[in-house]
């Protein structure tokens, strides 16, 4: 049997498109059909005499110019593609929403379609050309035409190209002289499409009644309580955690308004009315927190109850694991390298600090220890099984240390985490936070912080929650903050907050004699059996060592690095080491001889040899020692000089038998007179 054909003719391609996709599928068995839209251009003359029009504009833009030849003219229905029926049915009941096409009275008859349609629950507004603004319209629905829709419109649906309705295919079917049975079959297809889509929602609508009810289940499960009510105060949600709390049915609540549920005026006003994130309430003797969040697009509030003791239990977990993450101190007072009486003197008024809850301001020259003071300071103190948090100010721009120190909420600024992030000073609550380098904070970081040490609470970026925390501040600087004061660049009521607690670090040239003891343990650490020659102790003790521990450690582990063998030599001393000078010569009056120096070197020299093996040195024994050497001195001689060197501080001198012994300063002076006798020599 021969095939009939048929012309369709369109308004715009998108639909010649559209429409030619459903009379294949229908009709492609039984029909020949040419397509052509008329802002691509038509032929003068057309071969079918059946031409199908899509739609009254698009009979009238061709004026009617094929009505002679044709046998047969058909101006065909269209109605909403039934695959987009779903989009339409999800627009929130009662919305006003604007109907865009590109013809008014198409737009009329869509809006008709719709309503006819059962797509009744929204208020529809006819689209018209010129007019840009349509007051309280924040949706928008078109056939294909999404382009003319205003831009302020907020969702704009794309229904598709409307298709031909039933009354058009079986026109179309009896003008092409199809007998019966080809007309049931294509009614079946058309009618199978709508089954297809019915199948569709019916398995959608069974995923959700799926979803919803494992989304129960696992609200069941949680510890908190959780309620969903919409804007009129009826529940949605109504967990079993929260009907044991309130001694009802959570499945007899559901659907019923709030006031049926929790008799309690005063959380039902906070809960529908409430200004703050959270509120303290006391519910039958049980200590809750509620905390209250309000989903304007969903138009419904979500309440979360939370046991006060739960939560207390919950920190104390929370704080362990921060230890176990690293929020913990590395260092106590026994890593603190040192026996000159200045750093004794120093480490014992840190443990003094320790057990104080104030805060503390650590002042000293860079590279001088001031962060492992702050770690051991925190080990030492009642907060030690809390978190320890350091942050090196100098090294984060203003904006990402405050984000650092306060947190942020969620869409703060771009590239904000989801769900916001909590600040080093909530991280450290009941522990401690070191703030390293704090004088080169900005004024405005200083007020903020100022803020925290006044009032004991923090507020996050773009938040609104004033959140309560219990830290202790620990801060350090190498600049010099009165001088920064006075020039305004640092706050004096931060300054006074701060430095109520102080603790100075003794620079490494005022306690040389421990540069030996810390040479040990920098190889010992490095794990490395080396052996520092004699002349590169003298010379690290003659260095003014600018950048203290920190520059001692680089240059005994460049000079690990660069040695040969087993024995560290000067050859292997760092190009900026090379020439110590005479950085010493200063500390200590001249003396009036060569032959002085000799004999101080060789006085000290011995007793420090003594104290060595843990005995003190009588005058007896060195005149003895003397006797051996290039000049011989007698015990009374040994007497007066031990006298004035006692009044230098170099030495202390026992009663009767118990000796002489070298002092720290004795031995970085020893090591100055042996400088001098090598230069001289």
């Amino acid at each position: 049997m021969s095939k009939s054909s048929l012309t369709l003719i369109a308004g715009s391609s998108k639909t010649k498109q559209a429409l030619q996709e459903q009379l294949e599928q229908l009709l492609g068995d039984y029909v020949h059909i040419k397509s052509y839209a008329t802002d691509e251009g038509i032929p003068q003359a057309l071969e079918d005499t059946i031409i199908l029009y899509s739609s009254d504009a698009a009979y009238d833009k061709t004026n009617g110019m094929y009505s002679m030849n044709a046998e047969k003219i058909i101006v065909g229905k269209r109605t909403v593609h039934h695959e987009y029926i779903d989009k339409l049915l999800r627009i929130p009941e009662g919305s006003a929403v604007l109907v865009v096409n590109d013809d008014d009275d198409a737009t009329i008859r869509l809006i008709e379609s719709l309503y006819q349609l059962g797509v009744d629950h929204v208020q529809f507004i006819p689209f018209r050309k010129g007019n840009l603004f349509y007051e309280d319209v924040q949706i928008a629905v078109s056939p294909g035409e999404t382009h003319l829709c205003p831009s302020y419109i907020k969702e704009v649906i794309d229904i598709g190209v409307r298709l031909f309705d039933m009354t058009t295919i079986l026109e179309v079917v009896e003008c092409c002289g199809l007998n019966k049975d080809i007309s049931s079959k294509i009614s079946e297809r058309y009618i199978s499409n709508i089954i297809e889509l019915q199948r569709k929602l019916l398995y959608a609508e069974q995923e959700a009644k799926r979803m919803s009810e494992h989304i129960q289940n696992v609200v069941g499960t949680v510890d908190d309580g959780i309620l969903v009510v919409n804007q009129e105060g009826r529940i949605t949600v109504f967990n079993h955690r929260l009907a044991a709390l309130f001694h009802v049915v959570a499945q007899d609540v559901v659907n019923t308004y709030i006031e049926h549920a929790i008799n309690r005026r005063d959380i039902t006003d906070f809960i529908m009315n409430g200004k703050d994130e959270s509120k303290f309430f006391d519910i039958d003797g049980v200590d809750v927190v509620i905390f209250r969040l309000q989903m304007i697009k969903e138009n419904t509030i979500v309440a979360t109850f939370k046991s006060v003791h739960q939560a207390f239990e919950i920190e104390k977990t929370a704080q362990r694991e921060m230890r176990n993450k690293g929020f913990h101190t590395k260092y106590g007072f026994h890593d603190i390298i040192g026996e000159h009486d200045v750093m004794k003197e120093c480490k014992q008024i840190a443990k003094k600090l320790a057990l104080s809850e104030h805060p503390i301001l650590i002042q000293g020259e860079t590279g001088t220890g001031k962060e492992l003071f702050a770690h051991a300071i925190h080990e030492h103190s009642l907060r030690k099984n809390g978190p320890f948090l350091a942050v090196n100010c100098s090294a984060l721009t203003e904006s990402l240390l405050e984000s650092e120190l306060f947190g942020y909420e969620e869409g703060t600024f771009t590239g904000a985490q989801r769900g916001g992030k909590k600040g080093l000073f909530e991280l450290a609550d009941n522990g401690t936070i070191f703030l390293d380098e704090i004088g080169d904070i900005s004024l405005t970081v200083q007020s903020h912080l100022l803020r925290v040490l006044q009032e004991g609470e923090i507020r996050r970026i773009g938040g609104r929650r004033i959140i309560p925390i219990n830290v202790r501040v620990i801060t350090a600087t190498n600049k010099d903050l009165q001088g920064k004061m006075r020039d305004g660049s640092f706050r004096t009521d931060l300054f006074y907050r701060l430095n109520v607690l102080n603790l100075c670090i003794p620079p490494l040239i005022k306690r040389r004699a421990d540069i030996p003891l810390l040479v040990k343990h920098l190889i010992t650490k490095s794990g490395k059996w080396v052996k520092v020659e004699q002349d590169v102790l003298e010379h690290f003790m003659q260095y003014e060592w600018p950048g203290n521990i920190r520059e001692l450690k680089s240059t005994i582990d460049y000079m690990l690095t660069v040695c040969e063998g087993n024995i560290v030599t000067k050859r292997d001393l760092p190009s900026m080491l090379g020439q110590a000078g005479d950085s010493m010569t200063s500390e200590y009056s001249a003396c009036e001889s060569m032959l002085e120096m000799q004999e101080r070197a060789f006085i000290l020299g011995v007793i420090k040899q003594c104290n060595e093996k843990g005995k003190a040195a009588s005058r007896e024994l060195i005149s003895s020692q003397s006797k051996e050497s290039d000049f011989v001195l007698s015990p009374q001689q040994i007497r007066r000089r031990l006298d004035i060197l006692e009044s230098e501080g170099f030495v202390v001198k026992g009663r009767g038998r118990a000796g002489t012994k070298i002092t720290a300063a004795g031995i970085e002076y020893l090591y100055f007179l042996k400088s001098k006798h090598a230069v001289y020599c």
